[in-house]
């Protein structure tokens, strides 16, 4: 077994949570930010909010394509 601590997530408290779903959520915007910015270099994303990078996202690329945009990020990002 293993000596590392096992926690699920219906384990942690609303607080932890909350934190845990923020993260995600400024992981998520860094990632589409910063894969909207090196595809599309001419874009000006600066201040925008998430919201609005997603419509650019689906402006740019269409709404089919915004289910597959993790994959996408994933691949720049290896670059």
């Amino acid at each position: 077994m293993s000596k590392h601590a096992q926690y699920h997530r219906e384990d942690l408290l609303p607080e932890d949570r909350n934190r845990e779903n923020e993260k995600k959520k400024d992981e998520n915007f860094l990632n589409l930010w910063s894969y909207l910015s090196r595809r599309y270099p001419d874009i000006d994303i600066e201040s925008k909010p998430f919201i609005e990078l997603i419509q650019v996202k689906m402006a740019l690329e269409g709404p089919r394509e915004l289910r597959h945009w993790s994959s996408d990020i994933a691949t720049v990002r290896k670059r």
